[in-house]
């Protein structure tokens, strides 16, 4: 080759080569050094170095202004040589160790040792060539032995790093990696043809600086993928889980409340111009907040993501469900044609939901309330819509498993209740509560052994008040801690004055809610009302239900500590809960109270009264006594007597008597028998 073009193509290569490795240099120092590491700092300091000697092997070639000999060679020949060894060694050390995070501010440090050693071994070259020193390892027939050494060592380190990057990452190969093992087989191809050249302007010579730069191109390329592709995508990657997050459900996978209320404006916007009609859905799950109490948030969390699956496949289209937070859900149905189409959908989430849901190792019902509101009958923004839907979906909780479409005398109720939430506030600062007394009667004998205690509301403006029409209420608002620490305080308060006035000694039981009964240090305040109010333990009964005893080992825990006290503990509506058989023969319960739901129909139904014999039959091996609720006729009574059920309560031998009037009740009973 001509000595002229070889030496134009070569200069140019090796310029270039030192221009790339100055941009690697730039790209690693400048760019998102929040993420630096040592793999991506240290490759790009060394070749800084390595492209200081190109450059410098370049200007320093035979027929270059700088062309020097060292005694029986030459500078060009030292500095390309010193170059590859440098580069082959550098890229071994570096990764044949693991890579790390690194402090942006150690880059200077790095930089000055790393550049600072490379420029003062270019410039022992120069005042060698200066000074004229000779280097004996390079005179005669030696150098041609060194040189082969030395590009043989050069050429075994390289793939002795390809072999150490591939089977230190054999298990998951980042792309950068495959890059940086693409650039050392280029180096590989270009130190083999270097070996095979004859002399310094040969053909082998300048394809093996054209290798070379390609090399050093990939290099620079995985460079710049460490440095800025990766972290621009994992930012990409961030801001779209940011944003996927600010529009999605993180535990169902859900659009969110903030993606409806935009997803339902721009339907709303929609059909304004195309006259169609939208309806909207909006549930939630009944008594939520006692399943997620009885069998704990995992389960709980669970049970939401069930739902949310059972939605998506009821719902026209999957993007149509949202989860507005808590147990709450919502579904758009755009277009719709008929009103009852929306009707329809209902019931079929409905019976979908009523399905049973795989919790654990068990089966659970759960139901649902669902209200619709249909625009633009109903409203025609999405507050509006919202709160519509929202005031039918509250009228329909309370019957609970129903669904119920929006009517605009809804809102009254819907005011009453909030104010009656209000007024709950001042009936407990006003003590505007009272209990009424429904006896329990042992069958065998037909005497009175005690009575629960049932609260009631005396409201100022609406008169005396069922607990089904405030209980849900404070329940729902917390109310029921305050309220239900009166009602066990006024009923051992009320045993202890009848005891004082001469009527015999008997049970009152008082019904535990899942929050007292979940609540701190539960058995110290019985015991302290206990203390108190002068009522012996023995002759207090709490009631709760199966579903407090899911969480077997919270449950025996507290009804330890409660039987530590002396009081007695039933299971109420028994039959109707989660509670496990194998569980209840461990709790140290002393009575189970069928549901009256199984004693209404025990006369006509034989499953039901196969249920309370069954109940009774389990409850005499365990040594337990049986109560059944709501008993009103001669016929219940026969068969509650034959089935061997000790104790019944119910209208047929009163109904719930105000406190001040069951002493009378009670002597006068006892008179006439």
């Amino acid at each position: 080759m001509d000595d002229r073009i070889f030496l134009l193509l070569h200069s140019g290569i090796e310029i270039i080569n030192g221009a790339i490795c100055f941009s690697m240099l730039a790209i690693a120092w400048l760019f998102f050094t929040d993420s630096l590491t040592a793999q991506r700092l240290y490759t790009a300091v060394l070749f800084i170095v390595v492209g200081l000697f190109d450059t410098l092997h370049a200007l320093t070639s035979d027929g270059m202004p700088f062309f020097r000999l060292v005694g029986d060679t030459s500078l060009t020949v030292l500095y390309g040589l010193t170059g590859q060894v440098i580069a082959a060694f550098g890229l071994f050390m570096i990764f044949s160790t693991h890579d790390r995070p690194i402090q942006a501010s150690k880059r200077i440090p790095a930089g000055i040792v790393v550049i600072g050693a490379g420029s003062l071994l270019a410039a022992a070259y120069m005042l060698m060539a200066q000074w004229n020193v000779s280097i004996p390892a390079l005179g005669g027939g030696v150098q041609q032995i060194f040189r082969g050494a030395a590009e043989t060592s050069v050429l075994l380190t390289y793939l002795v790093t390809i072999g150490v990057i591939v089977h230190r990452h054999r298990s998951h190969r980042p792309q950068a990696l495959l890059m940086i093992v693409q650039a050392i087989l280029f180096f590989v191809l270009a130190n083999i043809q270097f070996m095979l050249s004859f002399g310094f302007h040969d053909t082998d010579m300048l394809v093996g600086h054209v290798y070379k730069l390609v090399g050093y191109l990939y290099l620079m390329k995985a460079v710049y993928f460490l440095t800025v592709d990766e972290p621009i995508k994992k930012q990409q990657r961030m801001e779209a889980r940011i944003h996927d997050l600010a529009d999605h459900d993180e535990l169902t996978g859900l659009s969110n409340r903030r993606h409806w209320r935009a997803s339902l404006a721009a339907e709303l916007e929609r059909s304004a111009k195309l006259s169609s009609r939208v309806a909207i859905l909006l549930l939630d799950i009944d008594r939520f907040k006692t399943v997620n109490d009885a069998l704990g948030h995992t389960l709980g969390d669970t049970l939401l993501q069930k739902i949310a699956d059972r939605l998506q496949l009821a719902a026209a289209k999957p993007d149509h469900v949202f989860r507005m937070g808590g147990d709450e859900f919502a579904v758009l149905m755009p277009d719709l044609d008929l009103y009852d189409t929306a009707e329809k959908l209902a019931q079929r989430i409905m019976g979908m939901i009523d399905k049973p849901i795989m919790l654990g190792e068990a089966e659970y019902h759960v139901t649902i309330s669902l209200g619709i509101s249909f625009y633009p009958q109903d409203g025609d923004s999405v507050d509006v819509l919202m709160k519509n839907a929202d005031t039918a979906m509250y009228h329909a909780k309370r019957n609970r498993n129903e669904y119920q479409s929006y009517k605009p005398e809804m809102n009254q109720e819907a005011y009453d209740r909030l104010r009656l939430e209000s007024d709950l506030r001042q009936g407990l600062e006003q003590e505007q509560f009272t209990l009424a007394y429904q006896p329990l009667v042992n069958l065998s004998s037909g005497k009175i052994v005690g009575v629960e205690a049932l609260v009631r509301w005396q409201h100022p403006q609406r008169g005396l008040l069922p607990p089904g029409e405030f209980i849900p209420l404070t329940e729902d608002n917390g109310l029921i801690l305050p309220l239900g620490e009166w009602v066990l305080r006024a009923a051992c308060k009320q045993n202890k004055a009848w005891q004082d006035a001469g009527l015999p000694p008997m049970i009152m039981a008082v019904n535990l809610s899942m929050r007292q009964f979940r609540q701190h240090k539960l058995a110290d305040r019985i015991k302290s009302i206990l203390e108190q109010t002068g009522m012996t333990p023995e002759y207090l009964e709490l009631e709760i239900t199966e579903s407090m005893t899911s969480d077997f080992e919270a449950a025996s825990e507290i009804l330890s500590e409660l039987k530590a006290i002396g009081v007695q503990i039933s299971i109420d509506d028994f039959g109707t809960g989660y509670s496990s058989l194998g569980n209840l023969k461990k709790f140290p319960v002393d009575k189970l109270k069928i549901d009256r739901s199984f004693v209404t129909d025990i006369t006509k139904d034989g499953s039901d009264a196969a249920i309370v014999t069954t109940i009774t039959s389990m409850a005499r091996h365990l040594n337990l006594k049986v109560t059944a609720e709501g008993v009103e006729t001669d016929e219940q009574i026969r068969l509650l007597r034959e089935g061997n059920c000790e104790e019944a309560q119910g209208f047929y031998f009163s109904k719930p008597i105000p406190g001040n009037m069951f002493e009378n009740w009670y002597r006068h009973r006892c008179q006439s028998a």
